[in-house]
């Protein structure tokens, strides 16, 4: 299942198991509830315990849709969870497995404490593409300190965009890529706001699919082939207090990360990479609920062609838009009009460019869309469904879990 998360520098290397790791992550907790029910009538000496049980489990949910933090210190097991990709970068279609084992977190005596999750996953795409890994996610020291790190071996074929002759073409890639990434943030004080230091490495190996006897296209290929490695240090700055993790309808959310890759990390070459961020969720009156999305990605102009921050909006392909500065607007509006139902409608905007010199001269990058929810009350209120996006020259589809804003 598609989940748009920032954990890690959103580019094809890291974008790819970084996010399949969240999701090992996130899913985990989204089947928690049934492990609790699973677990209630393992242990449970009679049928009409296991029903009052699991009555008792269903009204604690419905009434503390927040609350993963207290289920998750009291149960541990492994989970097999699904998952399924509708990236039209990557075929448009795919799917995979992942088992996550969630850790008992009895030690944490903060409410909003994540659970602490290890999982191993797969999976592959209709144009043949693959991932696999292993990831993990925990927190000591009372939630002072947070933990988030995999390793992962992928083959990822996709098409790069390049001009030749004021022409925009595709160049279709294989890339295979295996990498590693970590990150230890700490809390400062007794706030929401953490710090912390990340590391990524990856190995890239490119192989396009295209061979001409025209110099000039010639030159483009050579430019996205062959092997790179990328070694970047940085530092990593988070405010989130949003209400809901999963779903969430209030708070904020920003985030500012600061990479540098260098030699001297296992790099290639010398370049800096800032990312920025910030989501603010509200609700202006009863049952509307809106989100703001702002986003600016900034790098060097020595980064490899498959770490140039790209346009990531509903609708875009991923890599279809690129520059050395991306900036990036959205914004979403909900209506909750029967129970459980709402439907939602989006807009935004993006441009990328290789200076602010040619901002004007830009393009502009637009989606816009719609979708359905179904929200889960037995299960933290996460919402289900399916968005549908249009944006300049393409159209995609999603499905959504959780927030896919």
């Amino acid at each position: 299942m598609i989940f748009h998360t920032h954990i890690f520098i959103k580019n094809i290397v890291y974008r790819w198991w970084g996010s399949i790791c969240s999701t090992v992550i996130l899913k985990v907790l989204l089947l928690l509830f049934f492990m609790l029910n699973l677990s209630s009538l393992t242990h449970a000496q009679r049928p009409g315990q296991n029903i009052r049980k699991m009555n008792k489990m269903m009204d604690e949910l419905y009434y503390d849709e927040s609350d993963t933090s207290r289920l998750s210190n009291q149960q541990k097991g492994i989970l097999p969870i699904p998952i399924i990709v509708t990236e039209p970068a990557l075929g448009g279609f795919g799917g995979g497995v992942a088992l996550g084992y969630l850790h008992s977190n009895k030690r944490s005596l903060r409410k909003d404490t994540p659970a602490n999750v290890t999982g191993i996953f797969g999976g592959m795409t209709m144009n043949k593409s693959w991932l696999y890994g292993v990831a993990h996610s925990g927190t000591i020291l009372n939630d002072h300190i947070r933990y988030t790190g995999g390793l992962m071996d992928s083959r990822v074929n996709i098409a790069f965009y390049r001009e030749f002759l004021s022409v925009t073409i595709p160049l279709k890639v294989r890339m295979d890529i295996w990498g590693t990434a970590h990150k230890l943030l700490f809390r400062l004080g007794e706030t929401d706001l953490f710090l912390g230091p990340r590391y990524i490495f990856s190995k890239t190996v490119s192989h396009p699919d295209i061979s001409t006897d025209n110099p000039g296209l010639d030159s483009l290929i050579n430019s996205i082939t062959g092997k790179s490695k990328l070694g970047l240090l940085g530092l990593v700055f988070s405010f989130k207090n949003v209400k809901n993790t999963f779903s969430p309808d209030k708070g904020f959310d920003v985030g500012i990360y600061i990479d540098y890759n260098a030699t001297f990390f296992g790099g290639d070459e010398n370049f800096l990479k800032t990312e920025t961020y910030a989501k603010y969720y509200f609700e202006p009156v009863s049952k509307i609920y809106g989100a703001i999305r702002l986003e600016g990605q900034f790098i060097e102009s020595n980064a490899p062609f498959y770490a140039i921050p790209y346009v990531d909006l509903r609708g875009v392909p991923a890599m279809r838009y690129q520059g050395e500065n991306v900036i990036l607007a959205e914004t979403q509006w909900r209506w909750a009009f029967y129970k459980d139902l709402s439907v939602l409608g989006f807009v935004g905007g993006a441009k990328a460019m290789n200076n602010f010199s040619n901002f004007k001269d830009a393009e502009w990058i637009y989606n816009y869309g719609g979708g359905v929810r179904f929200a889960l009350k037995k299960l933290f209120r996460i919402r289900l469904g399916i968005d549908t996006a249009w944006s300049n020259e393409d159209f995609a589809w999603y499905i959504s879990v959780g927030s896919s804003f």
